[in-house]
């Protein structure tokens, strides 16, 4: 496995900053999905709340899912700002995860959306807690925190989901979509970046590593819900 280089921890505009390590910044931030200036993310957002507000079954759900999307448009200012502190303006890039393209179209897709979806950016957030650049390093321990509460939201919508026979049989059914779609957002193994990634801390572990983590303990956590995950493999579309 790749070894992190040992190395200072930099601050915005360092003179100092090797420039591989700045390109591999600016690739990493320009890929992130959550980027207030990029008009694709906002519409997404504009997507995700009115189904949210249209499939929640109860009022209070509501006004956690309004907290839920508040902190998603904070993440996306967040990733501007210090994008704008590496020299990158704003960005206008479709959204390549096609998680973020499936229909939701229930209560039991929505669940999904965040159990999963969410649950992902569980595990790309853990890798920051330790990354030597300073406005990164800053808000990697909130940006995480955020991320388990969204996961823990959805996964205990899916837990209501599956509590009854119809729910769950939907939860079953739905779940060859999801589950392939979460664990391809974590890219590809062969992926050169996600070795770059680790090199320079970044990352703490390479896309194949962290997505046999997650697959190691989200798996458990549906199982015990009553569902049948899918083989690992099945429907995938990048290996």
């Amino acid at each position: 496995m790749t070894v992190a280089m040992a190395q200072r921890v930099y601050e915005e505009g360092d003179p100092d900053m090797p420039e591989e390590f700045a390109e591999l910044l600016r690739r990493m931030l320009t890929h992130h999905l959550e980027n207030s200036t990029n008009p694709h993310y906002t519409e997404l957002l504009s997507h995700l709340w009115a189904r949210g507000m249209a499939l929640a079954p109860e009022e209070r759900l509501k006004t956690t899912y309004a907290k839920l999307m508040q902190q998603e448009v904070e993440h996306g200012v967040i990733t501007s700002r210090i994008l704008a502190g590496l020299g990158v303006g704003p960005i206008v890039q479709p959204i390549k995860q096609y998680l973020f393209h499936l229909p939701i179209d229930t209560f039991c897709d929505m669940a999904y959306f965040n159990a999963l979806g969410d649950r992902v950016g569980c595990y790309i957030g853990e890798t920051w807690e330790d990354v030597p650049y300073r406005p990164l390093l800053n808000v990697a321990e909130r940006l995480h925190k955020d991320e388990v509460f969204h996961a823990t939201f959805g996964l205990s919508n899916l837990r209501r989901v599956c509590s009854t026979p119809e729910g769950l049989a939907e939860a079953n059914e739905k779940i060859t979509i999801w589950w392939p779609a979460a664990l391809d957002m974590f890219g590809r193994s062969d992926s050169q970046f996600s070795e770059s990634y680790v090199t320079w801390g970044l990352r703490k572990l390479d896309n194949e590593a962290l997505r046999r983590q997650y697959i190691a303990e989200t798996r458990p956590l549906l199982e015990d819900l009553g569902i049948t995950v899918p083989d690992d493999l099945a429907n995938r579309r990048f290996l």
